[in-house]
């Protein structure tokens, strides 16, 4: 791991956050956003890069990362309408109807804002992180930040600091909002850092689907995305929000997930990893309302020597609360996915109801799959189970499928895309899972 720094990379790596600052000012930040940039600065430089020793580490290894060789703020320019954007985002959006909410970041700055009348006419909110903390501050204080930990490892701190870019969702009381929401972030900056920070706010009995999607084409040269999400459903709101991961092969990524959960207020979180060299992420969901429930589904398809390390955690918190969890992984070549799971029950959180799964199918014999669920429960009057399981192809759904005139690649690829459908089938736009779907196919050759 990067434990060991230079002078001069200790010198690079400080100077960030008081460029980060800099730009803040210049973008109109309230001074307490700027006070959290400071903090998560001071934090950043009096933590060591996390390294093996940790158990949250112990199984990834982020050591061929040379932070300091790479520059923030990757300059990325301004769409004026979505003729501009990148081809790959143009052929994403072509499948839909056209009647949603959309902001596109391109590397650290965001490209395009566009916000439908049906969404302003309900008093929804839709715009880059730079422009809500400019003109909605208000709406943003408080939320912005008090999810994630910034204590929680180093990247995480620098993450905080120099954070650029990402999007704000806010829905109103009572409001079901009419069109679905869709984030991109595209990269196309070679040895770029990015540190989106996207806030999602859902008030009141409010009901809205949002659906983020990260993209590159593979470059020559590292770049590194340090992102993170923060989720706040109101007593009742309900949310449904998918997070799909593609980039390039020379992408670094790291990023935190984190939702808080009112009374009776209902998540349905798809998470889905495809691509990029290394891969970690922490998702974490805070039932904190009385009847609250959260249902999480996900898979992680790896190829070549791609690396995905996951790590989920499901907090009850109050009492008759539901999480359901359902993890897949598929591996071929040498890939390798670490998923390390807790369900955590909380003291007086009784009649909770909770249950982890994850998933593996091998495809060689030199992937690997480490599955570590967990339990730690502190009421007596609780439901909560979990489990793992990592196999291989059945052999007999190969010979049955062959049998009937399947090349064995296609026989393989029918019974992968039926081990994920249980997930796609979550995904709430079609032209969404067909892009999956294509993408699963396009991976097993």
């Amino acid at each position: 791991m990067t434990t060991e720094l230079t002078t001069d990379a200790q010198e690079t790596l400080a100077a960030w956050p008081a460029a980060a600052i800099e730009r803040g000012v210049r973008n109109g930040e309230p001074d307490w956003a700027l006070a959290q940039r400071r903090a998560a600065a001071e934090v950043a430089e009096r933590l060591p890069f996390p390294d093996r020793r940790l158990e949250l580490w112990r199984r990834t290894d982020f050591g061929s990362l040379s932070l300091a060789s790479l520059r923030p703020f990757a300059p990325g320019s301004r769409a004026r309408n979505l003729d501009d954007l990148p081809p790959a985002i143009i052929e994403r959006l072509a499948g839909g109807d056209g009647n949603l909410g959309l902001v596109v970041q391109r590397n650290s700055e965001v490209a395009l804002e566009q916000t439908h009348p049906k969404l302003e006419r309900q008093g929804v909110l839709l715009c880059s992180m730079e422009r809500a903390l400019r003109e909605h501050p208000e709406r943003l204080d408080g939320f912005l930040g008090s999810l994630v930990e910034v204590d929680h490892d180093r990247f995480t701190a620098l993450s905080c600091s120099i954070r650029a870019g990402g999007a704000f969702v806010y829905v109103p009381d009572g409001v079901d909002a009419a069109l679905p929401v869709r984030l991109f972030q595209w990269l196309d900056g070679v040895g770029a850092v990015v540190a989106p920070h996207t806030v999602i706010v859902l008030g009141r009995g409010a009901r809205a689907t949002v659906i983020e999607e990260q993209l590159s084409e593979t470059l020559e040269g590292t770049s590194f995305h340090a992102g993170a999400t923060e989720v706040f459903l109101g007593d009742e709101a309900k949310l449904v929000y998918a997070t799909l991961q593609d980039w390039g092969r020379n992408v670094f990524h790291y990023s935190n997930q984190r939702a808080h959960l009112g009374r009776d207020a209902e998540l349905q979180w798809v998470q889905i990893l495809l691509g990029g060299r290394m891969t970690k992420t922490n998702s974490y969901f805070g039932l904190g309302g009385s009847g609250a429930q959260a249902f999480v589904h996900g898979f992680m398809f790896g190829d070549g020597t791609q690396h995905f390390d996951l790590h989920t955690l499901q907090r009850h918190l109050k009492d008759h609360t539901t999480s359901d969890l359902l993890i897949k992984g598929a591996l071929k070549d040498r890939a390798r996915s670490v998923y390390q799971g807790l369900i955590q029950v909380s003291e007086g959180a009784q009649r909770t109801d909770a249950y982890q799964a994850n998933r593996n199918l091998l495809l060689s014999d030199r992937a690997r799959a480490d599955s570590i669920p967990g339990l730690e429960i502190l009421a007596n009057d609780v439901r909560c189970t979990h489990g793992a399981t990592i196999g291989q192809v059945d052999e007999e759904q190969m010979f049955y499928l062959m049998a009937r005139g399947l090349p064995r690649n296609q026989a393989q690829r029918l019974i992968v895309e039926g081990f994920f459908v249980p997930v796609l089938d979550r995904i709430p736009l079609e032209d969404v899972r067909e892009h999956l779907r294509h993408a699963i196919e396009k991976k097993i050759g």
